[in-house]
């Protein structure tokens, strides 16, 4: 997790005050909220480059957290979800209309899982989702 931190840190970048004629940015916040500490968004992006697509990518990572540790309070306040996340309520204004399994190439595809369902992986495993979302 430190790792992690330190390698992806957030960025903050500064804003010019507002000038005249100017619209002011709007912020994109997709996530309802932040992820259990160990699943790691990999990637969510659009699957064609090219043009404009209902349909996105989300390649997960699951980390391998060892919490066998011998003291007491480790520094950091974490939960996990034992490898269960819940796609359909991530999204803020969005809904969930397609949730398949794909290849991590994004080639292959698997049959569709339902849009409520919980997608589950390993410890140390990454997976990818072909996404629609409306």
């Amino acid at each position: 997790m430190t790792s992690a931190i330190l390698n992806h840190e957030v960025l903050a970048l500064p804003v010019l005050p507002k000038k005249r004629g100017i619209p002011s940015l709007h912020t994109f916040a997709p996530l309802t909220g932040a992820l259990p500490c160990d699943f790691y968004m990999l990637n969510l992006r659009s699957q064609d480059s090219h043009s404009p697509s209902p349909y996105m990518a989300l390649i997960l990572h699951r980390k391998g957290l060892d919490c066998d540790l011998e003291t007491p309070d480790p520094g950091f306040n974490c939960t996990t979800s034992e490898g269960q996340l819940g796609v359909s309520s991530l999204f803020r204004n969005l809904d969930l209309q397609l949730l398949q399994p794909v290849s991590l190439s994004l080639m292959y595809s698997s049959p569709p899982l339902a849009n409520d369902s919980s997608i589950s992986l390993e410890p140390m495993e990454i997976s990818a989702f072909r996404l629609k979302l409306r």
